[in-house]
């Protein structure tokens, strides 16, 4: 599940993912995204990845084919997850983006908002 928020004049677009992550969420909260960074020109992201029980193969696909040129437009994400991996693996982020990466544990919520905002 992919929950998606942002505030009205804000930069900061917070997306929530748990449980399965499907093709149908994941191309939902790409194509919001994109529509909020051609619209709204929002270019901040909070990413919270927390219990995350799998990802359908389909999904895979449309994150590369369609979620890496929306990640190019984004300057600054905030990655909070409770498993170690996901937060080592950030660093492999700067292939897909030229955004500030910077990974908190799931404790540290509060702090990643704190970040992504300055």
């Amino acid at each position: 599940m992919i929950l998606y928020h942002t505030e009205p004049d804000s930069p900061v677009i917070e997306i929530s993912v748990e449980g399965k992550i499907t093709d149908h969420d994941l191309r939902e909260a790409i194509e919001r995204m994109r529509g909020d960074l051609e619209l709204n020109g929002k270019t901040r992201v909070l990413e919270r990845i927390e219990h995350v029980t799998g990802i359908e193969p389909k999904a895979l696909w449309t994150d590369i084919t369609l979620g890496v040129s929306v990640a190019r437009k984004v300057t600054r994400a905030a990655v909070v997850a409770d498993a170690g991996w996901i937060r080592a693996s950030m660093h492999l982020a700067r292939f897909f983006t030229k955004a500030e990466v910077k990974a908190f544990h799931v404790n540290e919520l509060e702090q990643a908002r704190v970040w992504i905002n300055t």
